[in-house]
């Protein structure tokens, strides 16, 4: 939701794992996933949040006076030039309205999410997705819907990495996924999920503040969906996926090429109606971008 939002202008909320009700959709991890809106304002994302989470009490924006949103410098280290003058301007308006913008460092963030994101997605994949074709009686098996691929870079993942159960690593080393996994689910989503714990508690933030991809839109070519050019694109929002936090992106502005720039606000598990909020209030700071020229 974050990702195609950022890159297109929009507003896509990812809500904490658990708030709407994911059934009928084709899975990928249930630690994972979850359904989520994207829209043209943040009126439209939370009316939707009402209904998907069956919620009716009323939103407002917070003050922006007295906002503590938290810039942590893995978020924000080697962003393409462009994106970071975009957040310049964005911090700098912030600022401006009273945010309280607290510069800090998240230790064990990079390793934990590292010990968590591919183990989880890779493993969980091929059962999760044999239980659903069985549950709706589609009369098709996992390795039928596998040998009918058609994308090469998903079938090159299916076949290299989720159907033999294994994970390659930059040395050449080939480990088995099931301990790996066994080991993500039992320390190191626990560990991720205390390390932004600690962090919210530690500096008193409100919210984290970060790019929602460190790098502008890429042209739709066959080389845009490399697992390389994806996991640049995912690398800020991956973090809070593995963890299962909401995020919010938001349009921080534009490019000097005219390419839309995301600004990502992340919270704890389950403080999803103060993300919405705060996102109302960037939205009121930020303004909305202009829709496309016919």
């Amino acid at each position: 939701m974050r990702l195609p939002a950022a890159v297109n202008g929009a507003v896509g909320f990812r809500p904490s794992v658990g708030r709407y009700d994911g059934a009928g959709i084709t899975p990928i991890s249930h630690t994972r996933d979850t359904p989520g809106p994207i829209a043209n304002s943040m009126d439209d994302i939370v009316l939707l949040d009402a209904v998907l989470a069956d919620d009716r009490e009323p939103l407002r924006a917070l003050p922006a006076a007295g906002l503590r949103l938290g810039l942590c410098g893995y978020f924000w280290k080697d962003l393409d030039p462009q994106v970071q003058d975009v957040m310049d301007a964005a911090l700098d308006r912030l600022r401006a309205a009273g945010v309280q913008l607290v510069e800090l460092d998240m230790p064990g963030l990079e390793a934990s999410n590292a010990a968590v994101g591919m183990p989880v997605c890779l493993h969980e994949q091929k059962g999760d997705l044999t239980d659903y074709l069985a549950r709706y009686g589609t009369g098709v098996s996992f390795d039928q819907v596998v040998a009918q691929i058609s994308s090469p870079d998903v079938k090159a993942i299916f076949d290299g990495l989720i159907v033999p159960g294994v994970l390659p690593l930059p040395s050449g080393e080939v480990l088995e996924l099931q301990p790996l996994y066994e080991r993500a689910m039992a320390t190191h989503r626990d560990e991720l999920i205390e390390v932004y714990r600690r962090a919210f508690r530690d500096h008193t933030l409100d919210a984290l503040l970060f790019p929602t991809t460190p790098v502008l839109p890429m042209a739709a070519t066959p080389d845009a969906s490399s697992l390389e050019n994806f996991s640049r694109l995912a690398r800020n929002v991956d973090p809070g996926s593995n963890a299962g936090l909401p995020g919010l992106s938001v349009p921080a502005g534009l490019s000097a090429q005219g390419l839309p720039v995301g600004l990502e606000i992340d919270g704890l598990p389950d403080e999803d109606r103060k993300i919405l909020a705060i996102g109302l209030t960037l939205e009121s700071v930020l303004g909305r971008l202009a829709g496309p020229r016919r």
